[in-house]
């Protein structure tokens, strides 16, 4: 029988969110009296953790009972405390968990183009506020064929319509406002680049976080490819979307840091549940010592990002 060790308990307890939860909302109420503009992406965090249950419940991520998914993502999200008030932040991770709890109710079932529909209109509505998530598409078709063996003409149409309905909309206001060059502006974004690895427009707690960020994907993919034999197939097929889309912002992200906003709420909503199926499902004396280490690393980063807000607001 297989040790229960500190990470296990915590992992598998069933008061594990109502521990995590009012702590960090408590922190984001805290930041928001001194910004009230925090206040609505305070209310995308809590829409987007509940989301972020429904993805874990929906799709038995991890073969065991455990809260850690919902509880991971809350506290990556909230040792960021720099961006707290970033609405394109909040919007994108918001949409990629939307995109990922619709799409992955598409698996073996070609029927499923309101499903199609709805993830990709998560997409184009992020692109509304960050049109580079555009050059997601041509993977996400990709996913649709090899992970969920949902792809057809019927599918890819509903898809096009999914990514189209948001631009409907935001033309129609442009048209009303007589501001239709923004729209032109706003692909003209796409074909706009930086120098490359220009870390430069990055802060130190920017680079704090990536590289705090960036282990955890590294420990969790790491771990969940040497032990995948032991999960469904379904279910290393879901992964592999997560360890695909989280490859691809890293690489985005180490190339063209200006855009790290954005990118680091796709890699916060991936990693979840990268890392989460490491915590709850290793045993070593090893793999304890490394989740207190990151544990105590994120309680750091946090007190460290508080006290750069509360030294430069006050």
């Amino acid at each position: 029988m297989q040790r229960k060790r500190l990470q296990n308990k915590i992992a598998e307890s069933r008061w594990l969110l109502a521990f995590v939860v009012p702590p960090m909302f408590a922190l984001w109420a805290f930041m928001a009296y001194f910004d009230h503009s925090i206040l609505l992406p305070t209310f995308c965090l809590l829409f987007s953790n509940y989301l972020m249950m429904e993805l874990n419940n929906a799709n038995a991520l991890i073969r065991i009972y455990s809260r850690m998914v919902s509880a991971t993502f809350l506290i990556l999200s909230s040792i960021a405390i720099f961006q707290f008030s970033s609405l394109a932040l909040s919007i994108v991770t918001l949409c990629c968990i939307g995109y990922y709890t619709c799409l992955f109710r598409c698996y073996q079932d070609p029927n499923s183009q309101g499903w199609v529909f709805y993830a990709f209109l998560c997409v184009g509505l992020s692109s509304i506020v960050w049109v580079q998530a555009l050059y997601f598409v041509p993977f996400l078709w990709i996913f649709l064929r090899t992970n969920l063996l949902a792809f057809n003409f019927k599918s890819w149409v509903s898809s096009l319509l999914g990514l189209l309905v948001p631009y409907v909309f935001y033309t129609a206001y442009l048209v009303y406002r007589q501001s239709f060059d923004r729209l032109i502006a706003h692909f003209t974004r796409l074909g706009e680049f930086s120098d490359l690895a220009d870390y430069t427009c990055l802060s130190v707690a920017q680079l704090l976080y990536f590289s705090f960020i960036f282990l955890c994907a590294f420990i969790g993919t790491t771990h969940f490819l040497r032990q995948q034999r032991n999960d469904s197939i379904r279910t290393r097929l879901f992964y592999g979307v997560f360890m695909t889309i989280n490859t691809l912002a890293i690489i985005f992200l180490i190339l063209q840091p200006q855009h790290f906003i954005p990118l680091i709420g796709v890699i916060t909503v991936s990693t979840s549940p990268l890392i989460a199926h490491f915590f709850a499902l290793t045993h070593t004396r090893g793999t304890n010592i490394v989740f207190k280490i990151i544990t105590l690393s994120a309680l750091a980063l946090l007190a460290y990002n508080l006290w750069i807000f509360l030294t430069n607001f006050f």
